[in-house]
C-alpha cells in the first residue's frame, strides 16, 4: 500500500482511465510520470559528481550512440558535452562505494562520469542555464540507479511501476484488438464466395 496521497491519487486515476479505455489520457499520464518533481532533490550534487548514462553504458558505447542515427543520439551528445569520464574509474569506489557497487553489479563495464560544471562545493555553476537533461533528471526507468539517500528514488521506482502498468495495459489491449482483427479477417475469408 502506498502512503503518499499523490501516489494514491495517481493509482486511482490510472485505474479509472484504464476502465474508460482512455488511451490518450493514459499516454499523457505516462509523460507526467516521467517528470519528477524537482522539489524532491536534496541538492547534494551526488548525481553530478558521479553519473552514468542510461544506467550502465560505457564511454565507448555512448560515443557510438552519439554518432549514430538512433533516437537517443542527441541525448548522448548532450551528455558528453556536460560530462567527462573519470580518469581512474576505481576512484569512484572511494568517493561513492555503495553507488559504485550497485552500478558494477548491474554492468561491470559501465563508465562513471563527472559534470564539468560542478563546483568543488557540489553546486552547479550553470544552474540557472542548465541543459534540459539536467532540468528533467532523473528519469524513472528500470535501469536508473540512484545514489543512497536520493530524494527521487522512492518516487522514481513507484512511477516506473505505474508506467509499466500502463504499458502492459496498452499491450493487452493491442493483443485483444489484433485477435479481433484476425478473427474478422478469418470470417471474411470464410464468407467470400468461391469462384
Amino acid at each position: 500500500m502506498i502512503n503518499d496521497p499523490i501516489q494514491d491519487k495517481d493509482t486511482l486515476e490510472i485505474e479509472a482511465l484504464k476502465a474508460a479505455d482512455d488511451f490518450t489520457a493514459l499516454g499523457k499520464k505516462i509523460q507526467e510520470l516521467f517528470r519528477m518533481p524537482q522539489s524532491l532533490c536534496k541538492q547534494r550534487g551526488d548525481c553530478c559528481r558521479i553519473a552514468t548514462f542510461k544506467g550502465t553504458l560505457s564511454h565507448d558505447e555512448i560515443i557510438r550512440l552519439a554518432n549514430s542515427d538512433e533516437e537517443d543520439a542527441p541525448n548522448a551528445k548532450d551528455f558528453l558535452s556536460l560530462f567527462y569520464p573519470y580518469e581512474c574509474q576505481e576512484d569512484v569506489q572511494t568517493i561513492a562505494p555503495v553507488f559504485y557497487q550497485k552500478v558494477r553489479e548491474a554492468e561491470p563495464g559501465a563508465t562513471f562520469f563527472k559534470c564539468r560544471y560542478l563546483s568543488d562545493d557540489g553546486r552547479c555553476q550553470v544552474h540557472e542555464d542548465r541543459p534540459t537533461g539536467c532540468r528533467v533528471y532523473p528519469f524513472p526507468h528500470k535501469n536508473t540507479i540512484y545514489h543512497p539517500g536520493c530524494g527521487f528514488e522512492k518516487r522514481g521506482q513507484e512511477n516506473w511501476k505505474k508506467i509499466q502498468d500502463i504499458s502492459q495495459f496498452f499491450e493487452q489491449r493491442l493483443d485483444e484488438l489484433t485477435r479481433i482483427v484476425d478473427g474478422t479477417e478469418m470470417l471474411l475469408d470464410q464468407t467470400e464466395p468461391t469462384p
